[in-house]
């Protein structure tokens, strides 16, 4: 199988961005408009808040196209309100959690210990991880 690739994937694999430094990019790529209706609201007080998803989802992805492969998989836990959150962990149980300050910053934590390994819903990344990966991206390009 032929895999196209673009000058920005060529210069994301020779700059060889860092995990905190895809981290932060993603972090700068999200939006009100990626998020479901129902998180709006609260995300106007917690910025990280509803994205938890769509960021790992499309961390996930970068990962896969760099020199940064690994063994992250895709976790989801419920926290204590019921609310699903999503982060990328390894066999070695180190955790990649771009939305993690969602609950640091309010003095909770992430609901890790209720976790499993779960599949995202699509194989490849979904529209709005695509949209977010792109941006990545090009911010990357643009350095």
């Amino acid at each position: 199988m032929i895999r196209s690739i673009s000058l920005v994937d060529i210069l994301l694999e020779v700059k060889s961005p860092t995990v905190s430094t895809l981290i932060s990019k993603i972090k700068s790529c999200l939006e009100p408009e990626l998020l479901e209706p129902k998180y709006r609201k609260e995300n106007e007080s917690n910025p990280l808040f509803g994205h938890c998803y769509v960021a790992t989802e499309a961390l996930y992805h970068l990962l896969k196209s760099t020199k940064l492969k690994g063994t992250f998989k895709p976790h989801q836990g419920e926290d204590d309100r019921g609310i699903s959150h999503w982060w990328l962990q390894n066999e070695d149980d180190k955790i990649l959690d771009v939305t993690s300050a969602q609950y640091t910053s309010k003095g909770k934590t992430p609901p890790y210990k209720k976790g499993s390994g779960r599949a995202f819903m699509t194989q490849k990344a979904s529209k709005r991880a695509r949209k977010v990966i792109r941006c990545v991206r090009l911010k990357m390009a643009g350095e």
